[in-house]
């Protein structure tokens, strides 16, 4: 890549991926505003203070949710932006963001509801596979500027 139009010349062709992004990014904006109704409307939680209770309480799944949610946007944004950059395969980082889409918001809904056991079932699945996924996409990236 030597211009900035080199850099935007490859946009269209990564399309897909970018709209994952932005769908991600609106969903935990999602996941933001639904702490305040779901999270603190029962004064189960505090705004601020460590969370109360457990995986059995909504109120709990929701920040934890949101809170993973937050802590893993970034990784994801960043290595899709460096598979772009190095002009890894638009395919293949199309699919994984895709992927890595569906997993995370299986992983929201499985959280939210409750499904399975807090560790080792269904979210840990769902966690797991959106990693996966964003290691690839770091993966291709490397590959492709080595």
């Amino acid at each position: 890549m030597n211009t900035m139009n080199d850099v935007l010349a490859l946009w269209p062709a990564y399309e897909p991926a970018l709209i994952a992004l932005l769908l991600l990014c609106f969903a935990v904006m999602v996941q933001n505003f639904l702490t305040a109704p779901l999270a603190f409307i029962k004064n189960e939680q505090t705004p601020g203070k460590p969370l109360n209770g457990g995986h059995e309480l909504l109120s709990f799944r929701v920040i934890r949710t949101y809170a993973n949610s937050v802590e893993n946007l970034p990784a994801f944004g960043l290595t899709l932006l460096a598979a772009v950059l190095t002009g890894a395969d638009a395919t293949f980082v199309n699919w994984l963001a895709g992927a890595h889409l569906i997993f995370r918001m299986l992983f929201w809904a499985v959280y939210y509801t409750g499904i399975g056991k807090a560790a080792g079932g269904p979210r840990t699945i769902c966690f797991v596979g959106g990693l996966l996924s964003n290691m690839a996409l770091a993966a291709a990236a490397l590959v492709h500027v080595i």
